[in-house]
């Protein structure tokens, strides 16, 4: 009778043991989720489908899935925000050409002076 509590213990330890391995893979398969979802953003949604549709269905697995949605969501709005910026600071930065300007420089008389400047 000894030997058969001992058995069951250890079992149950092994079991939680189990248990806690697994509990610390899912977690850092989450973490790896996250991080993918807000530095390479179309991946979210592959988590989101993994986790959501393809997993055990755990609610775990669904609110490691939604929140990779909503990190992708969020990683793209700011991403799309500073391309705007960066768009508007590089198109601000040219120098305003009028079309006198232009029209000025291929008139023939200036290209006969731009010729003599030339040679």
């Amino acid at each position: 009778m000894d030997n058969t509590v001992r058995n069951t213990e250890a079992y149950q330890a092994l079991l939680q043991v189990d248990q806690n391995e697994r509990t610390f893979k899912s977690r850092q398969g989450y973490t790896i989720a996250y991080a993918m979802s807000l530095f390479i953003p179309p991946l979210g949604v592959f988590y989101f489908f993994k986790y959501v549709f393809f997993a055990n269905g755990t609610s775990e697995d669904i609110k490691a899935g939604c929140i990779s949605l909503v990190l992708t969501i969020v990683s793209l709005l700011v991403l799309i925000w500073i391309i705007g910026i960066l768009f508007k600071q590089t198109t601000t930065s040219l120098p305003k050409q009028s079309g006198d300007t232009i029209m000025e420089l291929i008139t023939p008389e200036n290209q006969n002076k731009l010729k003599d400047l030339y040679r």
